[in-house]
């Protein structure tokens, strides 16, 4: 029975609930690996693990359990398929909110003021002098995820990393979440951009190789600024800022507001900046 896990060390592992696990079952999704006929305890392998990581993600994405079915051959999930389609449906999520980011920016350029181009957005309460357009925030630590972008990727390439970064998330054994968004890091002359997604759970048990993809944002403050778009040109932006960095090693945070409570008063980002 060593090859086994309990019912409830696989929930405990991948915060599943047991009634979850059970149902999976019941559907013929994720059956157990062995089933004791004297106590009908379930069991898996370590193998089944990847499916049900592969199952929360698509439940995430909105794909219902009842179609994950469509997926199942040979008493086994045909998981290079259940991917693909997953990846679509969140490219396709991708770029409705991209069309929405479209028509926010539009409105945003009907507000905004006839000398700066910005609209309105409140003045720091910190007694540090910030450049015209930004304010300071305390920001609590975070730890963000991450992958790296491409040189040529776009906003609409982005939705793919999203998905790989919540399949990673789950393979490791954490919960990734949003806000999302790209850390702008330029070290030693070098400039790289990676996404992110903001992860909860615990880091002991993992391994050096899991951890280079783990960044930890220290909390602090920070000079922000909201902003209508993705960042096109980080050399002017950093040209622009250079009031408020603390050295030529730096990064700065491009955090996506769509997903919090209070939409940043409609913009879609914010930059963030260690002050």
């Amino acid at each position: 029975m060593s090859q086994y896990m309990s019912i409830g060390k696989v929930s405990k592992l991948k915060n599943v609930s047991i009634k979850s696990l059970r149902y999976y079952d019941q559907i013929g999704i994720l059956k157990p690996a062995f089933v004791n006929t004297e106590t009908n305890y379930r069991y898996y392998t370590q193998d089944q693990l990847y499916l049900l990581d592969a199952i929360t993600v698509c439940i995430k994405l909105g794909i219902p359990l009842k179609e994950l079915n469509n997926y199942v051959e040979n008493d086994s999930i045909n998981l290079q398929k259940l991917l693909y389609d997953g990846k679509i449906l969140a490219e396709q999520k991708i770029m409705e909110i991209h069309n929405c980011l479209g028509t926010l920016q539009e409105t945003l350029q009907n507000m905004a003021s006839p000398v700066t181009g910005l609209a309105k957005i409140p003045e720091s309460k910190s007694g540090i002098l910030l450049p015209d357009g930004f304010y300071h925030s305390e920001i609590q630590e975070r730890l963000l995820l991450t992958v790296p972008l491409e040189e040529d990727d776009t906003p609409k390439y982005y939705g793919q990393y999203i998905l790989k970064l919540f399949v990673t998330a789950q393979q490791m054994g954490l919960t990734a979440a949003y806000p999302s968004g790209i850390i702008h890091r330029y070290e030693n002359g070098s400039y790289q951009r990676h996404m992110f997604l903001t992860l909860s759970g615990n880091l002991e048990n993992l391994n050096e190789v899991s951890k280079e993809s783990v960044v930890i944002i220290p909390s602090g403050d920070y000079a922000c600024r909201r902003i209508s778009a993705h960042i096109a040109d980080f050399s002017s932006l950093k040209e622009e800022m250079k009031e408020v960095l603390k050295d030529e090693n730096l990064y700065i945070i491009e955090t996506d507001t769509l997903s919090e409570g209070n939409k940043k008063d409609g913009y879609p980002f914010e930059l963030e900046c260690s002050i």
